[in-house]
């Protein structure tokens, strides 16, 4: 998700992307007489004109605009302190969380260029710190996919107990339900299908 908007590198023969300072992001806040509404996600740019009633003014996420504050993206800090561009420190989970935020701005708005900051130095390549984002994303997106797997071998289970009938421990799966029947005096193991 370095690339461009569409996911990828630009495309040979496209025009380049257009690199924004911090200043001229800034500049398209929404407001009378800004140049538009625009807002970055790690470094890239987006026309969000068409969702003005959310990022123009008065709108609830008004305070994205005219920035790159993708660290409030996961962490639900909208103050000054957190509407940064910094994601240092960040779970890979939450990396992951961002990169599908990205994602969804790619779908939904369109794509301007670059902002040269942290992400893009001033010819618009990838700096270090993006490229330390994407490994920390495909950290998450495989300790992702290792907790899918173990939630399909290891279903999940219940358990409830009362002081007349003793405890019961339930697991269930697509296939089947495991079940223990704990009274007070023995114990019991049944196995049901499910279709």
């Amino acid at each position: 998700w370095f690339g461009d908007a569409a996911g990828s590198p630009l495309a040979a023969g496209s025009p380049p992307s257009r690199l924004f300072t911090k200043s001229e992001l800034s500049r398209y806040t929404g407001e009378k007489g800004s140049e538009g509404l625009y807002l970055a996600v790690l470094g890239q740019v987006f026309d969000v004109s068409k969702g003005k009633k959310h990022y123009g003014p008065g709108g609830s996420y008004s305070f994205f605009a005219g920035q790159d504050a993708c660290r409030a993206f996961v962490s639900g800090d909208f103050t000054e302190n957190g509407l940064v561009d910094d994601v240092s420190g960040l779970s890979p989970s939450e990396m992951l969380s961002l990169q599908e935020w990205l994602v969804f701005y790619k779908k939904e708005y369109i794509f301007k260029g670059k902002l040269i900051g942290p992400y893009y130095d001033h010819t618009g390549e990838a700096t270090q710190a993006l490229i330390d984002a994407e490994l920390t994303v495909m950290q998450g997106k495989k300790l992702k996919a290792e907790s899918e797997l173990e939630n399909k071998i290891f279903p999940s289970c219940n358990s409830e107990w009362t002081s007349t009938k003793g405890g019961r421990v339930w697991c269930s799966s697509r296939r089947f339900v495991l079940s223990y029947q704990f009274p007070p005096f023995y114990s019991e193991c049944s196995v049901s299908w499910q279709s």
